[in-house]
């Protein structure tokens, strides 16, 4: 996915051509942990991602299925701390049900991810977060026997206040 076709305030890299730069301290720790664990060019295993072995990131996680016959994928769960920050739980839900104009940018993350068999990182300034935030990301592709997923841990960045603001 280039990023000239992107809208402003919209960064996506791949971690696994190297050269990429994480600024957040935890989800740079989720890239290094998927990088350990996910063979180059395929799918990581589902068992490196049990709820035990994501605990350090447990809140921030996301894990969509995807659902083949209908292009689309489910939350399977929707971290806790997003879940906070957003005002809004997707767990079970469609990323196609996303009324947001972040949801288009969503679902090419994960089909790019899925398709390509390769970890992707994005930054994007938010869109409907209840704070001023950036939200910065990492997702896996991950496989189990047939079922595909992309695991992500998704974190919101503060973002520095201008000179002059009160609060």
């Amino acid at each position: 996915m280039p990023n000239d076709d992107l809208p402003a305030n919209f960064l996506v890299a791949y971690p696994e051509q190297g050269n990429v730069t994480i600024p957040n301290e935890l989800v740079r720790g989720f890239c290094t942990y998927c990088l350990e664990v996910k063979p180059d060019g395929d799918w990581a295993d589902r068992a490196y991602f049990d709820p035990f072995k994501l605990r350090p990131w447990l809140g921030y996680i996301i894990i969509v299925e995807f659902l083949e016959a209908e292009n689309d994928f489910r939350y399977r769960m929707y971290g806790t701390r997003v879940s906070d920050q957003t005002d809004c739980d997707m767990t079970g839900r469609l990323v196609s049900d996303y009324d947001s104009d972040v949801r288009d940018f969503n679902m090419r993350l994960y089909h790019d991810c899925v398709s390509n068999r390769r970890i992707v990182y994005s930054e994007h300034t938010r869109l409907y977060s209840r704070y001023d935030c950036d939200w910065c990301r990492v997702i896996c592709p991950v496989k189990s026997d047939a079922q595909i997923q992309a695991i992500a841990c998704n974190y919101p960045v503060e973002r520095p206040k201008a000179s002059g603001d009160i609060n």
